[in-house]
């Protein structure tokens, strides 16, 4: 039985029909050769095999980060040029494409150490590894769009792409005459050309599709460190269904969810007891000037305790708005103070008056702003933080934020601009957690 020559100790549910019966062809292959693809076949988590042996013209898979998937179309397109196959395998640049080749001809020697003849590198160039079998695998950045090559194409990561209809276009064509194309990503917002052809029945009609989560490929046995998945989503419960378990981020819709952001709201923010930190937001043009004061309780809770607004950026506001933050009411420890472009002089200047150790610029970069907004995306989502139930403002500033991926890939976290601001209440917000998260308050707290 193909089932019991292929043994599969990784997997812990069984192929299904339809991989089975891929088997069960590949078993028709010389002997050396099918004993060399076995003993290869059993290294791959079942998921894996799942992928290797669907042999559909056209499929789709949707997939989690860190599961191996380049790993495994590199093995997919050394499977078929062992048959004497042509494929192109289009990744996000030069970097990603190299490294897909290089994969490709480790599992091509690989399959050679087991014995295949057919899997032996008869030429390997920059960009191509052709076998004794007469079999070809390019690998290519998408700038190149995948023109002018005849044969199977699989498109890695194509949510990422620069221009995925072009690449579409182009590497599409290819695939005609009876080869396969393979489409393959992690979600990359919604709205997208992966989304549409994902979720849109008339463009994936007659497309084979596979969704393999994070959960699902622990379940089928791989060992995977949750707490580095978590790093890379930046502690975002949303970045992380995104990046982990195929869910498609609605970029239109508010970043921080209401009821989060509601579940947070009580009567009376006072607390008599704890550590004072603060935010500045300088306003720009039209935009308010925000200070906010929080206090956080030895429970790691954060009371937002005072906040003002001041329509203009005149120095003497700030200075004022800074020395109320400073003053034996509040004593704050630290003050975050947007220090971006103009507000780069009121930074130093309070640095020079209150201290160094006491005031802190934060220059608004997209890494900053990202820190920036999963620093309250987490305060929300895990309920580490009071605001009033009158601060209006705040909840309209807070509703507003969006999380937003442009064409090129890019994320950036921005709120629409209106007559009462820019976000304002809820970056100074952010900024007042970021003071919160600095060494005097671990010492302070000890």
């Amino acid at each position: 039985m193909i089932a019991e020559a292929v043994e599969l100790p990784r997997a812990k549910r069984g192929l299904s029909d339809e991989a089975m019966r891929a088997l069960e062809g590949l078993s028709r292959l010389p002997e050396n050769e099918w004993q060399a693809v076995q003993l290869w076949l059993s290294t791959f988590y079942r998921f894996q095999l799942e992928w290797l042996l669907d042999f559909n013209r056209f499929s789709l898979i949707l997939k989690s980060r860190q599961i191996g998937c380049s790993h495994t179309i590199a093995a997919a397109s050394v499977l078929w040029a062992m048959l004497g196959e042509t494929t192109t395998i289009i990744s996000l640049g030069q970097r990603e494409a190299d490294e897909v080749l290089d994969k490709a001809s480790k599992h091509a020697q690989a399959l050679a150490k087991l014995g295949s003849q057919w899997a032996v590198a008869k030429r390997a160039k920059s960009k191509e590894l052709e076998l004794t079998s007469g079999g070809r695998i390019m690998s290519l950045p998408n700038s190149s769009a995948g023109r002018s090559f005849s044969g199977n194409v699989i498109l890695d990561e194509v949510a990422y792409y620069d221009h995925p209809e072009e690449v579409w276009d182009g590497a599409g064509g290819t695939a005609l005459h009876g080869y396969r194309i393979r489409v393959l990503s992690t979600p990359n917002g919604a709205g997208d050309f992966w989304y549409g052809l994902w979720t849109d029945p008339k463009q994936h009609q007659g497309y084979k599709k596979h969704m393999v989560t994070l959960d699902d490929a622990i379940g089928d046995g791989m060992p995977v460190n949750i707490e580095d998945c978590w790093k890379l989503a930046r502690g975002d419960g949303r970045v992380f269904g995104q990046l982990f378990r195929c869910e498609f981020i609605n970029n239109a819709q508010q970043y921080i969810p209401s009821e989060a952001i509601y579940g947070c709201v009580v009567a009376d923010t006072y607390s008599y007891e704890g550590i004072c930190y603060a935010g500045m937001d300088l306003g720009r043009v039209n935009d308010r000037t925000e200070l906010v004061i929080l206090k956080r309780d030895y429970r790691g809770i954060r009371w937002m305790q005072y906040a003002e607004s001041c329509k203009r950026t005149a120095y003497e506001d700030i200075e004022r708005l800074a020395a109320l933050a400073f003053s034996p009411t509040w004593n704050v420890k630290r003050l975050c103070i947007d220090a971006t472009g103009m507000g780069a002089f009121p930074a130093e200047r309070l640095q020079k008056k209150f201290g160094r150790s006491r005031v802190e610029p934060v220059t608004f970069t997209s890494a900053s702003k990202e820190d920036l907004a999963t620093g309250l995306y987490s305060a929300f989502t895990e309920q580490t933080i009071r605001i009033p139930q009158n601060d209006k403002l705040l909840l309209t500033d807070l509703c507003s934020i969006r999380r937003i991926v442009t064409s090129a890939g890019n994320v950036r976290y921005d709120a629409p601009q209106t007559d009462d601001g820019h976000g304002d209440r809820a970056w100074a917000l952010s900024l007042a957690l970021h003071a919160c998260s600095g060494p005097d308050r671990r010492r302070h707290e000890a």
